[in-house]
């Protein structure tokens, strides 16, 4: 395994997992043996984010370098990179694996949506300001992007008209970065639930709740501590850390499920595979831990019809 941080942690499928490395290193791994599939991706400086797209073709992965890269995923080559002149800490693909959006932490025509498979721009630039994180609806009708200084906004994917503007609701700098000698933690800061219609954004010591057909919004404390948090769901749980635990949650009643997944080391990043029924979580010594939640959570849980596999490697 790699012994620089891991960055960023994104699931294939149902029995692999692709991580982004401090030194630009992207690798794919099997969770049942452990073994890294395929040769090591070298991206443009320290990966901040990863998106696979759900049919296992493409991988996308955003860096320090200032590019968007996308990998094919059968291969493990670099298909192409775009230039985006700032930190990429944002990248997603779209549920029917044709669209990639991609933003940076500039302040101008810093958020872009392309074609995966040609690279053409579907939308001229968009400005939303210092963006963290981005995120397709589960039907791809729209993206939201999450930003340190501008809030929360939804935006149509055909037109790049704005839907939703969460305005100073979410915006401070300090929810998204933690202020270190050696450097600042980019996490995951907003998921849909899955029928699209509410948007949760993570803030400083919890979850703001955005219900899109009529922009109210609800707070929802997760941790009295004031963590910043990384989230990740499946659209109906949200599994959330802070320091070096896990809480679970349910998307709809906003109460906690399950039990706490302890660590003793700082998490830097989280992920879920496709069913939910797997949580990979990332530390700074390299070491990628996997979880079983069947062990805790009810099958209600999961999604359906997702394969499974049999064994956790850590």
């Amino acid at each position: 395994a790699s012994r620089s941080s891991v960055r960023a942690v994104a699931f294939v499928d149902e029995s692999q997992f692709v991580a982004g490395y401090a030194n630009g290193h992207i690798r794919r791994w099997n969770i049942e043996d452990g073994q890294q599939l395929g040769p090591t991706m070298k991206g443009n400086g320290s990966v901040f984010s990863i998106a696979v797209s759900q049919d296992g073709r493409w991988i996308v992965s955003g860096d320090c370098g200032g590019k968007a890269t996308v990998w094919n995923a059968l291969t493990n080559e670099k298909v192409r990179d775009a230039e985006y002149g700032n930190y990429v800490y944002a990248v997603d693909i779209s549920n029917d694996c044709t669209k990639v959006v991609a933003a940076s932490y500039g302040t101008t025509d810093n958020v872009r949506l392309s074609g995966i498979s040609s690279g053409t721009q579907l939308l001229p630039p968009l400005s939303h300001s210092r963006v963290r994180g981005v995120k397709f609806s589960p039907d791809g009708s729209r993206f939201a992007a999450a930003s340190d200084d501008c809030g929360a906004r939804v935006y149509n994917t055909h037109d790049g008209q704005v839907l939703f503007d969460s305005g100073t609701r979410c915006s401070a700098q300090t929810s998204w970065t933690r202020c270190s000698a050696q450097t600042s933690w980019i996490v995951t800061p907003l998921v849909w639930s899955a029928d699209g219609q509410q948007l949760f954004v993570a803030s400083k010591g919890g979850i703001t709740s955005f219900s899109i057909s009529d922009s109210s919004s609800s707070e929802w404390p997760i941790h009295e501590n004031q963590s910043s948090l990384f989230i990740a769901s499946n659209g109906i749980f949200i599994s959330c850390s802070a320091g070096s635990s896990v809480s679970l949650w349910d998307c709809m009643s906003h109460v906690r499920i399950g039990s706490t997944i302890t660590h003793t080391a700082e998490l830097w990043c989280i992920a879920l595979s496709p069913s939910g029924r797997y949580l990979a979580c990332g530390f700074g010594d390299g070491i990628i831990t996997g979880h079983d939640l069947r062990d805790v959570l009810p099958s209600k849980y999961f999604v359906r019809g997702v394969s499974e596999f049999h064994h956790c490697a850590t």
